[in-house]
């Protein structure tokens, strides 16, 4: 593997005669966004990713790490949230990905370095299998690039996603087929308890004041190959969006829960230490404190921290393309971190679903899902949802068996009451506590609420709650909640009619835009049209949530 930060510059120079004819490209297909468009804060999306870079610098890079002669094409790919992805071929008949961050992904040297050492360390360590890395640089500014990349050899084979078809019987689906690898997989991560809260680096990345401390629990005995590996600075966007990346703050890596969740707290005070809304302030700085004093009481001893894919969607899953269909790889790790086992935990959104109506769950572990006895009345195009629905919770409760059968305890854990479902609510205010800006006040006096329902059953009903939060107090909280979730819901409605993904903040396909465009307008007129009272039309006029200017969280900036 070619695996070098940035390419020196000399061997750049001799790269130069196997360079790739350049007259054809279209830089600005390759430097901007060009397949999608925002219904608002369009600009500032744009802005976001528009990263021009010397493409014959990166041609010669790739060039060499693939050992080839010639590079025969590059084009672009997708155009992500978080990333740019490009195809570079050659005439070797090898193929590398580059994967090109946004400044939205994560902070700059830290978010490519992590990925690509987390990369690294789940193959060599453990088997799991990631792409591998041929050549990347994580600081811009010192590569003939010009910006921070990774190129990785194409995993062959085909997305999960585009294999989800509930017309092929259950035995032969393929998220059945793969089912046993991930749970193998899924296993193995849980196991894997590390020193610190953090993110995963090679050695030679971390301060040097890091270097000697040991990448696993005390209960783990290192390999040679994991001692290339540590535990640095986390890669949680919460410490470093929204100008966040500026403050002077405490990043990790943390020993303890009760450290990491400080460090949140810290964070959440010096990202409203110039707010010009000094009652919003007032208010926000109070319930830091009062979650500081939760803090002590609630902060577990438990020290198991584990590594967990962020994003473990059938997008990032790819299959052998003819049956039997074989695991091939996991991809997209960019983001991970490892902190308490509770909070990393999941169904795996690979296999996870919605409750329907239609869909019957039975009492014996060991059955599947059947359909109601009102199926049979529906339309087509009802029992066709119906039966979508069908198979994604067949998925869910094969996954449950399997995972009863192969890993009990995490099983317990994944999928129990008191599992780590009833510990995140246990644990929510340290989620929430940096939010406030983004979700509302309420959403932080709300997870206080929810820390406290789960109280008795961590510390005894004899204990009382650390925080003084009256009868009167928990229904006005409990109201002001529930209108946020109502509104939310409104919100989400409206773009689910007119065939947007409510968390994609506007994002549509070119195609699409112009008639999405109209029928978000006619939505607006529908909602305006509905408020008789001239106050409150003005009120919705000026509170419309899909405004130019209006908060965009996949635009924030993370340096």
């Amino acid at each position: 593997m070619f695996s070098s930060r940035c390419l020196p510059r000399l061997a750049l120079s001799q790269a130069r005669n196997r360079s790739y004819h350049l007259d054809a490209i279209n830089e600005h297909e390759l430097f901007s966004v060009t397949t999608r468009r925002w219904l608002w804060n369009e600009e500032q999306q744009r802005a976001a990713r528009y990263l021009p870079f010397n493409v014959q610098a990166l041609v010669d890079v790739a060039t060499k790490a693939s050992g080839a002669k010639r590079c025969t094409s590059i084009k672009k790919i997708q155009d992500g949230i978080f990333n740019r992805t490009l195809s570079l071929r050659f005439d070797n008949d090898v193929e590398l990905i580059a994967k090109i961050p946004f400044p939205t992904a994560g902070p700059k040297h830290y978010c490519t370095a992590s990925e690509v050492a987390t990369l690294d360390y789940l193959r060599t360590e453990h088997g799991i299998p990631t792409p591998i890395v041929r050549a990347w640089c994580s600081r811009a500014d010192s590569s003939p690039v010009g910006i921070e990349y990774i190129l990785y050899e194409k995993i062959p084979g085909v997305q999960l996603a585009l294999l989800d078809n509930d017309d092929l019987p259950l035995e032969d689906d393929p998220f059945v087929d793969i089912l046993m690898g991930l749970v193998a997989i899924e296993s193995r991560l849980s196991k894997i308890g590390f020193s610190q809260i953090g993110s995963i680096y090679y050695k030679e990345d971390v301060p040097y004041s890091l270097r000697n401390r040991p990448l696993y629990a005390d209960w783990l005995v290192p390999k040679a190959n994991s001692e290339r590996f540590r535990i640095g600075p986390t890669v949680d966007r919460e410490f470093w969006r929204a100008g966040r990346a500026a403050l002077d703050i405490d990043r990790g890596p943390w020993p303890d829960v009760r450290s990491w969740m400080l460090a949140l707290a810290a964070c959440a005070r010096a990202s409203i230490a110039h707010h010009p809304d000094e009652h919003l302030k007032r208010e926000y700085d109070g319930l830091i404190s009062d979650y500081e004093r939760l803090v002590h009481h609630i902060a577990p001893a438990n020290k198991h921290f584990i590594l967990w894919h962020p994003d473990f969607y059938p997008r990032n899953i790819l299959v052998s393309e003819s049956r039997p269909r074989l695991l091939n790889g996991i991809i997209d790790w960019q983001g991970a971190v490892v902190t308490i086992d509770c909070l990393q935990v999941s169904i795996p959104p690979v296999y996870d679903c919605e409750r329907h109506p239609l869909v019957v769950w039975p009492e014996s572990p060991e059955e599947l899902p059947g359909l109601a006895t009102e199926f049979d009345a529906l339309d087509d195009e009802q029992q066709r949802e119906a039966l979508v629905a069908l198979r994604r919770a067949e998925r869910k409760k094969l996954h449950e068996i399997t995972l009863r059968e192969e890993d009990p305890s995490l099983a317990k854990e994944m999928y129990d009451a008191r599992g780590a479902l009833a510990k995140q609510c246990y644990l929510r205010p340290a989620l929430a506590i940096t939010r406030g800006l983004e979700e509302g006040l309420p959403y932080i006096r709300q997870s206080f609420l929810d820390c406290r329902a789960i109280w008795p059953f961590v510390k005894g009903r004899d204990v009382p709650f650390p925080l003084d939060i009256s009868e009167v107090d928990s229904k006005q909280i409990e109201e002001e909640w529930n209108e946020s979730v109502r509104q939310a819901a409104s919100r989400r409605r409206i773009l689910e009619e007119i065939g947007v993904d409510p968390s994609s903040d506007g994002l549509v396909s070119e195609e699409e835009y112009d008639a999405v465009k109209q029928a978000f307008s006619e939505a607006r007129a529908r909602a305006m049209a509905a408020v008789s009272n001239p106050e409150e039309r003005q009120r919705l006029v000026e509170t419309w949530p899909w405004s130019k200017g209006q908060l965009s969280l996949t635009a924030e900036l993370c340096h």
